[in-house]
């Protein structure tokens, strides 16, 4: 490259900072954060790159301008999952209009991607965010701290059928999505010995997610005036949550005790599962109540899942044990 005139410039008032060459950036993988080391001589500074930075990992996918949305979609994700930070995208022709709204429906569902160039037939996507900011155990607590805000909410629209709260569920699972997927993406790059577990977490998660946005579905689908939330109902909706609070609260607290008994809570979700649909009248919509009572089952379950969780994240980190 040949040489380049760049103006010195001053920022916070007292560092002096230049700009690099965006072609020289990109040809050696740099990123925000890379290390470089700077060697003085005289009255010359020699700029190198240092051996232990962060280079960027790219990816090119051709696809044809009829490619399939949905195929696309799955393969967009497993390029972000497995960690690349640009992804080149291009299309044998022009990338029409359904096939640019479905890549920028993909920017919007994954954390940390953006479009960074844009042409009739190549889109380039970008990782913007850096995890060393944002890391795995704070993700998962702002995801749980989502699912706990959309199973509080359902429990409300139990009683008063609130439609505008049901519909702020649904909506919500899609962050509850994003931090699943970036949590999948920075297991990968961290592997440690509670990565695993952070990883199924964050799967059990985002399957509680669903079961909240199934009752919410099923609860703007029927006739308001021909289901009632029973008080049977009402008991276990709200001991399955209490269950998935409990656990996920020893989870991040590493807390043993208690853990077990929380485990033990299956039996007794599958006897209140059966006690709510024995308790049923011939004039009730058998269909509505058997599926909600399904539901309402599994979150309890899922809670139960991340007690044992618990318990094998906390006993694998400990050479000495005492029950």
């Amino acid at each position: 490259m040949a040489a380049i005139l760049r103006r010195l410039q001053l920022t916070g008032g007292s560092t002096y900072i230049i700009s690099l060459p965006s072609e020289w950036v990109h040809r050696n993988a740099l990123v925000k954060g890379s290390q470089l080391l700077i060697e003085e001589s005289g009255n010359n500074l020699t700029l190198k790159i240092s051996e232990n930075v962060n280079r960027e990992k790219s990816k090119r996918m051709d696809f044809s301008s009829d490619a399939d949305l949905a195929l696309l979609q799955r393969a967009l994700t497993s390029f972000y999952i497995a960690g690349y930070d640009t992804l080149t995208l291009h299309s044998d022709r022009f990338i029409n209009n359904d096939l640019r709204d479905s890549i920028k429906t993909f920017t919007k569902l994954l954390m940390g991607i953006e479009i960074f160039e844009e042409s009739s037939d190549t889109i380039v996507l970008q990782n913007v965010l850096d995890s060393r900011s944002f890391p795995i155990e704070k993700a998962l607590r702002r995801m749980s701290t989502n699912v706990s805000v959309m199973l509080s909410d359902v429990g409300k629209s139990l009683e008063d059928h609130n439609r505008d709260l049901l519909e702020s569920v649904i909506r919500r699972d899609d962050e509850v999505d994003r931090f699943h997927w970036y949590i999948f993406r920075e297991v990968r790059n961290i592997w440690n010995s509670e990565a695993p577990f952070f990883l199924i977490l964050s799967r059990i998660l985002e399957r509680i997610a669903d079961h909240s946005v199934n009752i919410a579905k099923l609860l703007l689908e029927f006739n308001p005036e021909k289901i009632k939330a029973t008080k049977i109902m009402n008991s276990m909706y709200e001991f399955s949550v209490k269950t998935y609070e409990e656990a996920v609260s020893a989870f991040y607290s590493r807390n043993f005790s208690g853990l077990n008994a929380l485990v033990e809570r299956k039996r007794e979700i599958t006897l209140k599962k059966k006690e709510m649909l024995d308790s049923l009248k011939a004039s009730d919509p058998i269909q509505f109540y058997a599926v909600v009572s399904e539901e309402i089952g599994r979150i309890g379950s899922y809670g139960t899942d991340i007690a044992e969780l618990a318990m094998d994240m906390i006993l694998s980190g400990n050479d000495v044990f005492r029950v």
